[in-house]
């Protein structure tokens, strides 16, 4: 017994060991592949997108019957609100997008806590920048890769170019006005601007202001600084842009923004609104914005081109 006991005590250490070590090499290798994103497959069927701008995209592929899942403001083309909601704007809803089984997630890039969850779930996922417009061609490009459909992705990109020619067509010979464009304004209703929300150095906005043939009146750092009245009369934009929800009352709005008379884009009847959804998206109807805005911007020269490109 006294010769046994130390020899299966050894054995049982022995073992004990491996079985440890075994265990070690086992959760490593776990940690790893769950760390690791699953390579996205050559032809995904099931996709959940993430962002309004990579669902209006995925559609303009053709590749809707593909989409089973969206946030909650995913809302074009209108076929997308019967498709379940996993996400709110900041919020995903984990379990939801499990029970969906996508073999793909689309989402954008600065959602470093969400795609990291995700990979650790084991879903492929796809990452796109679409906060510029720059960004959001090199979105169309790679899902067009990703998802085969290069020849729809050529197509988005065409619209985009003719848009950009359409709006340097129309600046040829005019001055580059100032201006202001207001995303969200405190609208109580008294008949005057008390302050605003206006696009500073955002990506997107700013990006589609210079190529319509315009410079921004705020010069400032900020993505979306908040401007006083007061900052509004300092800054005397040659044209405002509002951007509005349809159904707010445009009535209303234009004599709030009458009350800033001594401003020259409202002494010059230079107000312009802004009520489409693509407009405030950067996706596939953004050439339409950029037409819209270079409109705007130079209607005496709207007489060189023949037709809005895509028309």
């Amino acid at each position: 017994m006294s010769t046994l006991a130390p020899k299966l005590s050894l054995a049982m250490k022995t073992l004990a060991f491996i079985l440890g070590l075994s265990l070690t090499l086992w959760v490593r290798s776990a940690l790893t592949v769950r760390a690791t994103p699953p390579p996205i497959p050559a032809n995904p069927q099931r996709v959940i997108s993430l962002a309004p701008s990579v669902t209006e995209t995925l559609y303009a592929l053709n590749l809707g019957d593909r989409v089973v899942g969206r946030t909650r403001y995913c809302q074009y083309p209108p076929e997308v609100q019967d498709l379940p909601i996993v996400a709110s704007f900041q919020e995903l809803n984990y379990e939801a997008i499990i029970r969906l089984k996508p073999d793909l997630v689309v989402l954008p890039v600065d959602r470093l806590s969400s795609i990291e969850r995700l990979t650790r779930l084991g879903l492929p996922v796809l990452t796109l920048d679409t906060r510029s417009l720059d960004g959001f061609r090199e979105a169309v490009f790679k899902l067009g890769e990703a998802l085969n459909r290069r020849a729809e992705a050529k197509t988005i990109l065409n619209n985009l170019n003719q848009s950009e020619d359409y709006a340097r067509k129309a600046s040829i010979g005019q001055a580059r006005p100032k201006v202001l464009f207001s995303v969200m304004h405190n609208y109580e209703g008294l008949g005057y601007i008390n302050e605003i929300n206006a696009v500073g150095e955002d990506g997107f906005f700013s990006q589609i202001i210079k190529i319509a043939g315009a410079d921004n009146a705020y010069a400032g750092p900020l993505a979306f600084p908040r401007l006083s009245r007061e900052s509004i009369i300092f800054l005397n934009p040659d044209v405002i842009v509002d951007i509005l929800l349809e159904t707010d009352d445009l009535t209303a709005v234009r004599a709030d923004w009458r009350s800033l008379s001594a401003v020259k884009a409202i002494e010059n009847e230079r107000l312009y609104f802004l009520t489409n959804q693509s407009d405030t998206v950067p996706g596939p109807r953004s050439y339409l914005t950029i037409q819209r805005l270079a409109d705007f911007f130079h209607p005496a020269k709207e007489s060189v081109n023949d037709a809005h490109p895509g028309s």
